[in-house]
């Protein structure tokens, strides 16, 4: 069996998705190893946004945890583009192993992420002149893989990094071989063996199952409906979710907004017990509410913390004195926030709609279920099946069947400044 310890919650759930897409039994855990063991078990933390430090720590316990119970296999989730902690992640797990090897390989050729000459490239683009160098916590400001690693880890002086062509796995270090097409992905796993760490991109974790024998072929998708009764989480003045919000003040779906009062630096409790009022009065009545903070810019000290946080109590608060008993939330931050609120901890996944958006049943009330997209996705022909929407006009009836909201982002999670919270 294998487990996998992902840096955020949305690259838990893609990784969840492809266990689906190959009908491989897979249960999911929140800072955790998850209550229902299955083939492959997915632990999600949110050391992404964290500090090192405290990145370090996390990955050596859970490492520690998972080689005291199980005989599992390790596969260590990281970001496609390599943000986050990932060098000192990796060193935490050396360091609980005991090994010398790591196989890391966070290209997507599908999604047109290579590496090229020890460079990483999107599009044919070096990702230092695309938008990922402006990234508010992990501007990626070079190229070469070796550095996007070794700038931001103080482990940087205690772990060799090799790149390019790589033919063989002997001298201790991370190694991250050159990866321009699906072919390739499927050679570097051949470099993989029982005394080398491996971690990667989701693309790379599906060659390793494919290795691993466990997948052998997609199966068909089973269909699961959706019930009637639904919490909405929606926030920013991204375009495309502005667009999104306008849509859904055609529907029956009430959209309520942060009032200016819980905008404010210090939290007013007396606000904020009047908005989860409102907010359940529209539920009563519509049995569906989305929730959104503001399509305004807002100007709140340590916005992106304090407005997480607040969606996060008030989504909390609704959850826990309503029946709603479904939840769609984009924004792995967030959910992992909701969760932590919730004390939510175990999950099975049930479906992918598409490629990192997987919905899940809590395992302690399967009557529970909660659908998760990533905030940089783009909504795709999936939108058609969230029949819980019921758009009831024609217009907007029209407007799906030529597919115009392909482009609108789904939910999206915001600080009022066009970035995910």
């Amino acid at each position: 069996m294998i487990t996998v310890i992902a840096d955020d919650l949305t690259g838990a759930a893609e990784i969840a998705g492809i266990c689906l897409r190959y009908g491989i039994q897979v249960a999911f855990g929140i800072d955790t190893i998850p209550e229902k063991e299955a083939t492959v078990n997915i632990i999600a933390t949110d050391t992404r946004s964290m500090t090192e430090d405290e990145a370090y720590e996390t990955h050596f316990h859970l490492a520690e945890e998972i080689i005291s119970n199980t005989n599992n296999i390790i596969f260590k989730k990281c970001d496609s583009v390599l943000r986050g902690h990932v060098l000192t992640e990796l060193s935490a797990l050396l360091d609980s192993k005991k090994k010398d090897h790591v196989l890391l390989q966070p290209s997507n050729p599908l999604g047109n992420r290579c590496i090229k000459n020890a460079s990483y490239t999107i599009n044919d683009v070096l990702i230092e002149n695309t938008d990922f160098a402006l990234d508010p916590d992990f501007p990626l400001k070079g190229s070469l893989v070796k550095r996007l690693l070794l700038d931001r880890s103080s482990k940087k002086d205690t772990m060799e990094v090799f790149t390019g062509k790589i033919k063989e796995i002997n001298l201790k270090g991370i190694y991250i071989p050159d990866c321009n097409s699906v072919e390739e992905l499927s050679k570097c796993i051949n470099l993989y063996h029982e005394e080398t760490i491996i971690a990667g991109s989701a693309a790379f974790f599906e060659q390793f199952l494919i290795k691993m024998k466990l997948a052998t072929s997609k199966i068909k998708k089973q269909k699961h409906s959706f019930t009637s009764n639904y919490l909405l989480l929606s926030g920013s003045t991204h375009t495309n979710s502005v667009q999104f919000s306008k849509n859904l003040e055609k529907t029956n779906c009430p959209l309520v907004t942060f009032p200016d009062s819980l905008l404010e630096d210090k939290l007013n409790e007396t606000a904020l017990s009047d908005f989860i009022i409102k907010i359940a009065d529209h539920y009563n009545e519509h049995k569906k509410v989305a929730l959104k903070v503001s399509n305004n810019v807002i100007q709140l000290k340590n916005s992106t913390l304090n407005l997480k946080t607040r969606m996060s109590l008030v989504a909390k608060r609704f959850v826990e004195t309503s029946n709603t008993n479904e939840l769609f939330i984009e924004g792995g931050a967030t959910a992992y926030d909701l969760f932590n609120e919730l004390h939510w901890k175990s999950f099975t996944p049930i479906e992918e709609l598409a490629s990192g958006v997987v919905r899940m049943q809590y395992d302690k009330n399967p009557n529970q279920f909660i659908t998760i997209k990533p905030g940089s996705y783009k909504c795709t022909r999936w939108f058609n099946k969230l029949v819980y929407l019921k758009l009831e006009t024609k217009h907007l009836n029209d407007k799906l069947k030529r597919n115009s909201l392909e482009s609108y982002s789904w939910i999206y999670f915001g600080n009022g400044n066009g970035s995910e919270i």
